[in-house]
């Protein structure tokens, strides 16, 4: 391990000065970027609900703008929901704009007049050109003001609307406000960004962009049309205009990414601390060397989840569970192992889509392991129950043969199939230790939840009180018991069509929501917010009192 870690620390070293050196370089680079005073851009982003499947392609065409931008343009952020928020005033920090539209998060209705108030009255006073790019899909909803005064508000602003078509779209008001470019989906949205991004970039004179940019070509220079945005509107720019715009796609925010990956080498470092290969044991035993299982970490650990499980009184109840599921580790080593695995997931989710996909990821992780450990357990105690009839069958032949009851288990031990085998050997294990044979084969019954087997028991402590002919008894109740199985099995056979109803039932609102929301994202938005949100919550509820209905009425009869 030590070698691991002396090998891996010049590529952390490497990694950490990269990161440095491209920070600094990025640092030095925007200081030497003057921003121009004569244009200024704000940008206005709907964030209402009914953006919210349209809203990754969305950012990706925002930040594909800002990149285009020449980097000495300030620009401006304005976010509107039910709620208008100005994230920034116009700034050339374009990692700080491409961070702040990563987050925006659709909620709620429209309040596009209020964006446009409010965002027209970010720009400077010293701004000669001020251009509002404006993205909305929908008429506006909840705002405070009126048309008339986002017209007003726009006066001496040129505003390039981009309208995202949908049922509810007000193409008037968006028209009155100034130019507006039609999209009907997310490929028409980049493709409108980058007309207006390129109609912008023409405004920043050859001069002052030659300061970040490489030179430009004879024909760069003078396809560049007069400072006047209302005339460059309608003017088509060339593509070796736009070329000598310096493109910084790759400035976003590398935040996420760089936490992602730390938290990944790092919670794979404790998982291979916490589950160090242990040594050979024969080599112990010789003296070459001493015998290690896990590192001080990993003990310490599992000392830790150990005690808590203890205090709680759940570690021996969790070792009987992972014991019947046929998982050979401690329960401070299996949470503590899960627990790392669920951490090393949720880095990776937070890396690649925040911090609520984080939490998701660990907690499906999480639900996952309980659900396998469960499942496990009630296959081998189902797999017990069925072997039971067969082991009694063993057992009787044994006694029949002359043997006592001990060698009559030991014969199972060694004969009968998992997991019948290895639970008898155990019983046989204690007898053997001096525990009471009868004790032990009672624990097992709890163990492994068996009421077949506690009337086993219960025969064979009767038997031992007032005598008799205990293969005849035991072979009475393994009749018994195989008839109530075939019963249980028959009953099993008759309830099968209502098992399956009732899972069908229960699976047919989740997907036909799941198809509504891939076919028809427009209508599955009114089940969001408002009335359709509490239909939404009350057929969920209807849908979990159901499937509990319909599982008790199909399991009722309790064999």
């Amino acid at each position: 391990m030590n070698r691991l870690l002396r090998s891996l620390a010049p590529l952390v070293l490497c990694s950490l000065a990269a990161i440095g050196l491209t920070a600094n370089a990025l640092n030095t680079s925007a200081a030497a970027q003057a921003p121009p005073a004569e244009l200024e851009v704000m940008l206005a982003i709907d964030a209402s609900g009914s953006m919210r499947v349209a809203m990754d392609a969305t950012k990706a065409a925002a930040n594909e703008f800002v990149a285009t931008m020449p980097a000495q343009v300030p620009i401006g952020l304005v976010a509107f929901g039910d709620v208008v928020t100005v994230l920034t005033p116009p700034t050339t920090d374009r990692a700080a704009l491409a961070s702040l539209i990563n987050g925006i998060t659709p909620l709620g209705d429209t309040a596009l007049y209020d964006a446009v108030v409010a965002a027209t009255q970010q720009f400077s006073a010293t701004a000669e050109h001020k251009v509002l790019v404006l993205l909305s899909d929908g008429k506006d909803e909840g705002s405070l003001g009126t048309l008339q005064d986002a017209v007003t508000a726009v006066q001496g602003v040129t505003v390039e609307a981009i309208s995202l078509t949908t049922s509810s779209t007000d193409i008037n008001s968006l028209t009155a406000l100034g130019t507006v470019t039609p999209a009907n989906d997310a490929a028409a949205v980049l493709a409108a960004y980058t007309r207006v991004a390129g109609l912008l970039a023409a405004q920043v004179t050859p001069t002052t962009i030659a300061n970040t940019a490489a030179p430009t070509t004879p024909e760069a220079s003078t396809s560049v049309p007069s400072t006047d945005v209302a005339a460059t509107t309608a003017a088509p720019v060339t593509t070796a205009a736009t070329e000598a715009v310096p493109s910084s796609s790759g400035e976003l925010s590398r935040t996420p990414l760089l936490l992602g990956g730390v938290g990944v080498f790092v919670g794979l470092l404790s998982l291979g601390l916490l589950l160090f290969p242990r040594t050979r044991v024969s080599r112990a035993r010789l003296g070459i060397e001493k015998p290690r299982s896990v590192s001080a970490f990993g003990q310490r650990t599992i000392s830790a989840v150990d005690d808590a499980l203890e205090r709680r009184g759940q570690r021996a109840d969790f070792a009987t569970t992972l014991s019947i599921a046929g998982i050979s580790m401690q329960p401070g080593e299996f949470i503590g192992a899960v627990g790392i695995v669920a951490l090393v997931g949720g880095l990776v989710g937070f890396a690649l889509g925040g911090a609520m996909i984080a939490l998701l990821t660990a907690l499906l992780i999480c639900l996952a392991v309980s659900f396998y450990v469960r499942r496990a357990k009630a296959k081998r105690q189902a797999a017990f129950a069925d072997q039971l009839p067969d082991v009694l069958r063993l057992v009787t032949t044994s006694l029949r043969s002359g043997f006592g009851l001990t060698q009559a288990l030991d014969t199972v031990a060694e004969e009968a199939e998992e997991p019948a085998r290895s639970e008898f050997a155990h019983v046989l294990v204690e007898a053997r230790l001096g525990r009471d044979l009868s004790e032990a084969m009672r624990a097992l019954a709890t163990r492994v939840e068996s009421r077949d087997l506690s009337w086993v028991v219960g025969a064979i402590d009767i038997n031992r009180e007032t005598g008799g002919n205990l293969s005849e008894v035991l072979n009475t109740v393994g009749a018994t018991i195989r008839e109530r199985q075939r019963m249980a099995r028959q009953a099993a056979t008759l309830t099968a069509e209502g098992r399956l109803s009732a899972r069908i039932l229960t699976a047919l609102p989740l997907l036909m929501a799941l198809w509504q929301w891939r076919s028809n994202p427009e209508a599955f938005e009114l089940l969001t917010h408002g009335g359709g949100l509490v239909a939404l919550i009350i057929a969920g509820i209807l849908v979990v009192v159901g499937t509990f209905w319909t599982h008790r009425i199909v399991n009722s009869l309790d064999l």
